[in-house]
């Protein structure tokens, strides 16, 4: 076993100062900060798929069922570094949600986030068909 040399002087200083030792239901423990913000989940899943990496990750998540994401990268021409990276972003949007088995985590494809798109479109499309003030402007 080797053996740590230690300066006198230091190991003198030592032994005059012990360190204190801190009685831990006193002690003032740091508190996190938790703060509620509003989201714009139809922003959030828009961004998300505004991406063709994203888009072809999720498409296959959503043919594939529940997959690894070992298969995704044995299936496409990009790093794993890549794929984790656009996974992070689909499944912060809620498009894909994870389920861990040992060390491979699998992916699925979340509809409610779909559904989101979904709505804001439909809300767009009956919104042109709707009497607007310029139908009624006279030249």
């Amino acid at each position: 076993m080797a053996r740590v040399y230690t300066p006198p002087a230091m190991a003198e200083r030592a032994a005059e100062r012990p360190l204190p030792i801190a009685d831990l239901a006193e002690a003032e423990l740091a508190q996190p900060t938790i703060v509620a913000e509003p989201r714009n989940l139809t922003l959030e899943v828009y961004r998300a798929l505004a991406h063709p990496v994203r888009l072809e990750l999720l498409a296959r998540i959503a043919a594939r069922g529940p997959i690894c994401v070992c298969h995704l990268v044995d299936d496409l021409p990009y790093p794993q570094s890549r794929i984790s990276k656009h996974l992070a972003s689909l499944r912060r949007a809620g498009l894909v949600s994870t389920r861990r088995e040992g060390r491979w985590v699998y992916y699925s494809a979340d509809l409610d986030a779909l559904q989101v798109a979904r709505e804001f479109i439909d809300q767009l499309e009956r919104s042109t068909r709707a009497p607007h003030a310029a139908d009624s402007c006279s030249p």
